[in-house]
């Protein structure tokens, strides 16, 4: 009787074990995927000049940090830019913010254009927060007046900064779910990363979701799940017709452009 039962559970077991290495393996699958789509740094394009500061991170690392005034100067819009990028190839859209009046400051992530180190979630926040700080502390600028701009992965970063702080607007630009959704087709997988959709709810400002229905890295489904997430009470959404996952500023042309400086500043 004794070895009829110790049979019975022997199935079961098996099938647990089958279940939980399968699991194991999407955790670490899934977390390879996710960090080899979202940190893709290359060589800096560009070189550095006086015109770009050096802010101390909390590990005593130096962050590369361009900051420039605008005409206006009464909002400041914190650039977070993709996977892809650096502050030089940002530039093009940096500028076009400061000749429309807007402040903007921008940082090079760990690995990223002239800034050490490896980068990770974990230290993409900290850092993050410390230029976020340094708006405020050393500039003065009101957190009421800051505008988080974040594009495809940099988008993860501005919504954990509106989860922190209190920004007065927050744009979203070919931004995922979470970085599991993105390259993963499951959710019940544990261990995401960049967890969007969840992280919505904490927080308050008004949102813009920007994204290109041509987009094949990330489908527009995830601006429109963001949308629900945030609640269409506070959120816009801007679909860019023919964008896909690079290109939408071009695309958009000016009606883009005009959309962001309209939801900034509340335009009719």
């Amino acid at each position: 009787m004794h070895r009829e039962r110790g049979s019975l559970k022997n199935p079961f077991n098996g099938v647990l074990a089958l279940f939980v290495g399968c699991v194991i393996f999407f955790v670490i699958f899934g977390r390879q995927a996710a960090d080899r789509f979202l940190f893709q740094p290359a060589p800096a394009s560009y070189e550095l000049d006086d015109s770009f500061l050096k802010v101390e991170s909390e590990d005593g690392e130096w962050i590369n940090v361009f900051w420039a005034d605008g005409s206006a100067g009464e909002w400041t819009v914190f650039y977070l830019y993709g996977s892809d990028e650096d502050i030089g190839l940002a530039m093009p859209r940096l500028r076009s913010y400061q000749l429309k009046g807007f402040n903007v400051i921008c940082f090079d992530y760990r690995g990223f254009g002239h800034t050490l180190g490896k980068p990770s979630e974990r230290v993409l926040y900290r850092d993050a927060s410390t230029v976020y700080d340094y708006l405020v502390k050393e500039r003065g600028i009101p957190e009421s007046k800051i505008v988080l701009h974040g594009r495809s992965l940099g988008g993860g970063v501005a919504v954990e900064l509106a989860t922190r702080y209190r920004p007065g607007r927050l744009i979203l630009e070919s931004t995922f779910r979470s970085a599991f959704n993105a390259v993963l087709p499951l959710n019940w997988v544990p261990g995401d990363s960049f967890e969007n959709e969840d992280k919505a709810e904490k927080t308050s400002c008004p949102v813009l979701l920007i994204h290109g229905d041509s987009d094949e890295s990330i489908k527009v489904s995830h601006s429109l799940a963001l949308r629900e997430a945030f609640g269409r009470d506070r959120a816009l959404f801007y679909q860019v017709a023919g964008a896909g996952h690079r290109n939408v500023a071009r695309v958009g042309g000016a009606a883009y452009w005009r959309t962001i400086e309209s939801f900034i500043r509340r335009l009719k």
